[in-house]
């Protein structure tokens, strides 16, 4: 632990140029962070803006909470690498039956990260710029475990390591060229919601991401989502993974009679995908909104003493 933190104090003050992306690269993300941030105690809303606070010393294009659910991305779009494994665990899809190998699903991986940014957030001898810098990445990561393609690597005869998450899933689609990234852009869902601009700051955007938030949590009130107080990463990870299978990778592109047809790579995603795919991202920005609130509310009584 002490050495992740020295080398985090060495790397992470890097003055970072600014990093423009969108959907669940960026919108999903803040959306799911805005979700958390709506249901935090008013006393844990205080603490995490304060620790926030202490990131954006360094880090000024990172203005508050909803905005530090990008900044791990951030630092991925300016090579910095060291953490690009944090963002996801590979549960095999193995169909085919390939000799896969032992350390298919790393031990390093984005459950792992969610484990030390939560140990991190709740040891008192770590520092308030410490805990901003894993709070960041604790919003981030709990919304990239949420992501189904972000779960799950597809094992065939063809791509006997695996299919990186959907990456090597081609697609034909000009702007989602491949599975992973069409999940990525929440398969659509964010598009009737209009652009949202980061470089032009939050008084630009934030009425954006509230809209989505509240069509998010209209649609999936935390009461309707089952297995919600589940708040073992490992439990995530298998959701998301199943997920992934059922609806990603297998998702019904076309219904012939009694035989569906699900999609297959080089496809164009059919709107009957595209329907059943964004109420899933829906469900799902929800589920990791309410959790990571549930984490943070918990972390802040055990810290106030209650």
């Amino acid at each position: 632990m002490k050495r992740i933190l020295r080398f985090l104090a060495l790397i992470l003050p890097l003055t970072l140029v600014f990093h423009t992306a969108k959907a669940w690269w960026d919108v999903g993300h803040m959306a799911v962070a805005q979700i958390a941030y709506d249901e935090l105690k008013p006393g844990a809303k205080k603490w995490a803006d304060g620790l926030i606070a202490t990131l954006t010393v360094n880090y000024p294009q990172t203005h508050n909470f909803v905005e530090a659910a990008t900044w791990p991305d951030d630092l991925k779009g300016h090579g910095i690498t060291a953490y690009s494994n944090w963002h996801y665990t590979n549960i095999p899809l193995n169909d085919n039956g390939v000799a896969i190998a032992c350390n298919a699903t790393p031990e390093i991986d984005v459950v792992w990260a969610i484990g030390q940014a939560r140990s991190i957030l709740g040891n008192p001898k770590s520092t308030d710029a410490e805990k901003g810098q894993f709070l960041a990445f604790l919003i981030h990561f709990v919304g990239d475990l949420h992501q189904p393609l972000h779960s799950t690597s597809m094992y065939t005869n063809a791509l006997p390591g695996g299919d990186m998450g959907g990456n090597l899933f081609p697609l034909k689609d000009s702007i989602h060229t491949n599975l992973h990234k069409l999940w990525d852009d929440g398969c659509g869902y964010f598009d009737r919601f209009g652009k949202v601009d980061r470089a032009a700051g939050p008084e630009v955007w934030k009425d954006t991401i509230q809209a989505i938030a509240k069509a998010v949590t209209q649609a999936y009130p935390a009461k309707s989502i089952m297995g919600l107080d589940q708040l073992d990463p490992e439990f995530w990870a298998l959701e998301s993974h199943n997920d992934a299978v059922n609806f990603g990778y297998k998702g019904v592109q076309s219904v012939d009679g009694s035989r569906k047809i699900y999609l297959k790579p080089n496809d164009t995603p059919s709107a009957l995908y595209l329907e059943v795919a964004r109420k899933i991202v829906e469900r799902q920005i929800a589920s990791g909104g309410y959790r990571l609130a549930m984490i943070l509310n918990a972390l802040f009584d055990a810290k106030a003493g209650k």
